[in-house]
C-alpha cells in the first residue's frame, strides 16, 4: 500500500513481517527522487512493488536516506543500491562501517533474534564506500523544491540521524520520537505511541536532550518509520516524554541483574495501564509483544552499562 502523507511526499507499507502499518519507507518526488529508509532485506519486494506503484523504478532514484543501521531501516540499501546505479546513499558517519561491512551488524543482531533473525530480516548486503556519504548535525541535501537538513538524533542509537523537509516541515524521526502503532495493526481504536529501547544504545538522557533539541525547530509533524504521520509534531513529542518517564519510573527499583522477563512483565503493565488512561478498555498487546521484549532487553543492557560507569 502506498499513501500520499504529505506535499510530494508518500510513505510506502512494507507489510513487515506480513503486517500492515508496521514499517514504511518515505519516497519524496522531486527533481533528484529520494527514498527514506529502504526497511530489511526481506522487505525489499514489497519496497520494490512501492516504488513501482508511483512509478518510480529504482534506476530512478537519486538519493537514499537510512536514518541508522539497524536492520528493520537499512537491511535492505545494499540490495536496493544494486539496483539503483545513480543514487547515493546517505547516513550518520557512524553508519558508515557497518553498511560497508554488515558482517558485525548481523552478529550482533543474532545476539538478539537468535535464530529468527534470518526469517524476519533477511541478509543484508554491503554497500560500496564509494557510493556512501557520512553527514555531520546541520549538513543539507539539496532535491530541488526541498532540502533535507540532517541532525544528529542520539538515544535510540549513536548512528541515527533525523532530516527535517523544508517543504513540509516535517521530520524523519527513525526511532527516535517513539513507534506510532496505528489501528492497522494493533486492532485498537486509537494510535499510540511509546518510546523504543531496543538494545544496545538506549539512553533516556539522550532521547530528552535530542527531543529538546527537535522541539525548537518547529517542526510541523512528525514521519514515523514505525508508522505513518503525527500531527502535529508536538504531539509525538509529548507522548514520547510521556513514555520515557514512564519507563525511567519504572527503572528506578530495578538493578543490572533484574531479568529481561520481569522488566518486559513490568513494561507490559505500565503500557496497559497508560493504554487504559487514554480510554483503551482491555488492550491487547499481541501486536506489541515482540518491540516489548526488545525494549525490555534494551532496558537490561542500559542498566548494566549504566552500574559499569559506561553511561
Amino acid at each position: 500500500m502506498v499513501q500520499a502523507v504529505g506535499e510530494d511526499l508518500v510513505v510506502i507499507d512494507l507489510e513487515e513481517f506480513g503486517d500492515p502499518a508496521r514499517t514504511g519507507a518515505y519516497l519524496l518526488l522531486d527533481d533528484e527522487p529520494t527514498l527514506v529508509e529502504t526497511g530489511s532485506q526481506a522487505c525489499h519486494p514489497k519496497l520494490l512493488a512501492g516504488l513501482r506503484e508511483v512509478g518510480v523504478e529504482p534506476e530512478a532514484l537519486r538519493h537514499v536516506i537510512v536514518t541508522h543501521v539497524h536492520l528493520d531501516h537499512a537491511g535492505g540499501a545494499g540490495a536496493l543500491m544494486a539496483l539503483a546505479p545513480r543514487a547515493t546513499l546517505h547516513c550518520h558517519p557512524r553508519a558508515v562501517a557497518h553498511l560497508v561491512d554488515p558482517s558485525r551488524l548481523w552478529q550482533g543482531a543474532g545476539t538478539v533474534y537468535g535464530a529468527q533473525l534470518e526469517p524476519r530480516f533477511g541478509r543484508p548486503r554491503p554497500v560500496p564506500s564509494d557510493r556512501i556519504v557520512a553527514h555531520q548535525d546541520g549538513s543539507t541535501l539539496h532535491l530541488g523544491r526541498r532540502t533535507l537538513t540532517f541532525y544528529d538524533t542520539p538515544g535510540h542509537a549513536r548512528h541515527h540521524v533525523g532530516i527535517v523537509d523544508s517543504l513540509t516541515g516535517g521530520l524523519f524521526s527513525g526511532d527516535t520520537v517513539s513507534i506510532r502503532y496505528q489501528p492497522q495493526l494493533t486492532g485498537m481504536p486509537i494510535p499510540y505511541l511509546f518510546p523504543t529501547t531496543t538494545p544496545i544504545d538506549f539512553d533516556p538522557a539522550a532521547v530528552l536532550a535530542t527531543l529538546d533539541r527537535l522541539e525548537r525547530l518547529g517542526l510541523s509533524a512528525v514521519y514515523h518509520t514505525h508508522f505513518s504521520v503525527t500531527r502535529p509534531a508536538s504531539d509525538a513529542f509529548a507522548a514520547t516524554r510521556r513514555g520515557i518517564a514512564t519507563i525511567v519510573a519504572l527503572m528506578e527499583d530495578l538493578g543490572p541483574d533484574t531479568a529481561v522477563a520481569e522488566v518486559e512483565r513490568r513494561l507490559q503493565a505500565a503500557v496497559k495501564r497508560d493504554l487504559e488512561a487514554l480510554g483503551v478498555a482491555r488492550p491487547n498487546l499481541d501486536s506489541m509483544a515482540l518491540d516489548l521484549n526488545l525494549n525490555a532487553q534494551g532496558i537490561v543492557v542500559y542498566l548494566q552499562r549504566k552500574a559499569l560507569g559506561k553511561i
